[in-house]
């Protein structure tokens, strides 16, 4: 059997052909209704041009929306990252437990995020959470924040949830970079004298690069398109101050503004692939080859 055949082109037609029919025509005609005045009240669709772009760029919420959404993104990459680094690094050291420890940091991630939701609502409940009972037993009721009433304790929450939900995916793929390098350059930086910050700085870190820029990029896509946790935690509340590019979309799509909900979208949809391109721009420049 020969392992290198080579399949006649014309067989990439195909996939590419679903794809271009069930992904790209139907998010090019989605994007047209962004110029539309498409709602439920009109009778018939007509161009508007950038009228609702206009509009929409005049909605405080989408300014909050941004903002959590790009902080949201910053903080969660950076700790799941960081954390799952670290976990990775104790996890590669050869441990008696080392597989019973990876289920446990694996598990989260199995778990929907409905359920992670409505663990992190009962933990952090005004009313009959775990840390507010907590807080009352200390006789520190008066010093509880509104988890969830307000928006930078309920950013906290948010931000916690995705974090422990999510860094066990990140220990994967780090623990999978971390086993292909090499012993041999662990043993000649160590012949050369070096330390174990100088091993990990000049060793682990370039040569596990490809591991990172995966989980980063993972992450920061996810971060940007993050609706679950935050729709079932506070559904952008109170207000509009927990509010993201998702369930904003949602909120404007439920409240019969269907153009300016399909604006939006069109929006957030070219930042993303701004941001996710560039990122892979520079990210490949800083790889090494074993």
């Amino acid at each position: 059997m020969k392992l290198n055949k080579i399949y006649p082109q014309y067989l990439t037609y195909i996939p590419l052909g679903v794809f271009l029919l069930f992904f790209i025509i139907p998010s090019l005609v989605g994007f047209y209704f962004a110029f539309t005045d498409w709602n439920p009240f009109v009778e018939g669709i007509h161009f508007v041009g950038l009228d609702n772009f206009k509009e929409i760029f005049q909605n405080k919420s989408l300014g909050v929306a941004a903002k959590n959404t790009i902080s949201f993104t910053i903080i969660t990459t950076i700790f799941k990252n960081g954390l799952g680094l670290a976990i990775a690094i104790v996890l590669n050291q050869q441990l008696k437990t080392e597989n019973l420890l990876r289920t446990i940091y694996f598990m989260p991630i199995i778990l929907s995020a409905l359920v992670v939701g409505l663990l992190f609502n009962a933990i952090f409940d005004a009313h009959g959470g775990v840390i507010h009972r907590l807080f009352m037993d200390m006789g520190l009721g008066n010093w509880e924040p509104e988890w969830l009433g307000r928006r930078l304790p309920a950013l906290f929450v948010i931000n916690l949830a995705e974090i422990w939900r999510s860094t066990g995916y990140a220990v994967v793929i780090l623990l999978a970079g971390l086993q292909v390098i090499p012993k041999d350059y662990y043993e000649a930086a160590m012949i050369d004298g070096s330390s174990v910050w100088q091993r990990f700085k000049h060793v682990t870190i370039p040569l596990l690069m490809p591991a990172i820029h995966i989980n980063i990029m993972l992450s920061i896509i996810y971060g940007l398109r993050v609706f679950d946790i935050v729709y079932i935690l506070t559904g952008g509340g109170p207000g509009h101050d927990t509010e993201t590019f998702s369930t904003l979309i949602l909120n404007e799509f439920a409240q019969d503004r269907y153009a300016q909900s399909t604006a939006i979208n069109l929006i957030f949809c070219l930042l993303l692939v701004i941001i996710a391109f560039t990122y892979q721009k520079f990210s490949s420049k800083t790889e090494v080859e074993l």
